[in-house]
């Protein structure tokens, strides 16, 4: 009679245990989800992605602006580690719609393209073929702006 009471025990524990397993991986799942499908600017929905220069200057031409030319394309990892200026920036990315967040510690490349009025630079982080952040730097590189300006 205890030997079957110890049995349904250890078996309910056995069962609770792969519930909770479950629940977490889903959740982990989720919170760990890419980037969204669409980002909006003024009203519309555009795609994020960016497989190619097309794809990059199409979404740039949606935000208003035109671009000259690529100017620099490089390879960065996103910090797995944020210091304040990594979340600020996180936070502009997060006002467009976009979310650095599920690339930390991920690999990225960093293009900069010339503005075609030449007051600038437009800069992108790209992964996984889609774009995962944007900005506008003035002339003078001192700080940066939203590229999208009215999400």
């Amino acid at each position: 009679m205890f030997g079957t009471v110890r049995l349904r025990n250890i078996r309910i524990a056995v069962i609770s245990a792969v519930c909770v397993i479950i629940i977490a991986a889903v959740c982990l799942l989720t919170l760990r989800s890419g980037a969204p499908d669409t980002v909006d600017i003024g009203g519309e929905s555009y795609s994020p992605r960016a497989e190619n220069d097309e794809d990059i200057k199409a979404f740039i031409s949606a935000c208003g602006y035109e671009t000259d030319e690529l100017i620099s394309d490089s390879e960065i990892t996103v910090p797995k580690i944020w210091n304040d200026t990594y979340k600020r920036y996180n936070d502009t990315q997060l006002s467009q719609g976009f979310d650095l967040t599920p690339y930390k510690g991920k690999p990225a490349r960093e293009l900069t393209y010339s503005l075609a009025s030449a007051d600038g630079y437009i800069t992108l982080l790209v992964s996984e073929g889609r774009m995962i952040a944007a900005h506008k730097s003035a002339m003078d590189g001192a700080g940066y702006e939203p590229l999208i300006s009215d999400p």
